[in-house]
């Protein structure tokens, strides 16, 4: 849901809006998170095609994608960080959503 939407809600309800239920949009996070972002949907996904389980994503060419993006080598450390929380938590999100067998 879209900030824009929670608030056309809300009036829809005739309720006050709540501060912690605002969506957060893109352009609301810092910097670095918003870089993170990038990167990670520009890395390849791996997947164990014969049981359908996702892997990770591919950090061959992580470092290039680093330096194409330009981001300062002091930030390498917390943009990786960062992609691996992202990682971490796309990949339980597919466990969840895989049908149990």
């Amino acid at each position: 849901m879209t900030r824009e939407a929670y608030f056309d809600m809300c009036e829809m309800l005739g309720s006050t809006a709540v501060e912690e239920e605002i969506p957060v949009e893109y352009e609301d996070l810092i910097l670095e998170v918003q870089e993170a972002v990038q990167i990670y949907n520009n890395l390849q996904d791996s997947w164990d095609y014969m049981g359908g389980n996702y892997i990770g994503k591919n950090l061959v060419g992580f470092k290039d994608i680093l330096n194409i993006f330009e981001v300062p080598i002091e930030d390498h450390k917390a943009i990786y960080s960062l992609i691996m929380r992202i990682d971490n938590i796309r990949a339980k999100i597919i466990s969840e959503k895989k049908p149990k067998t």
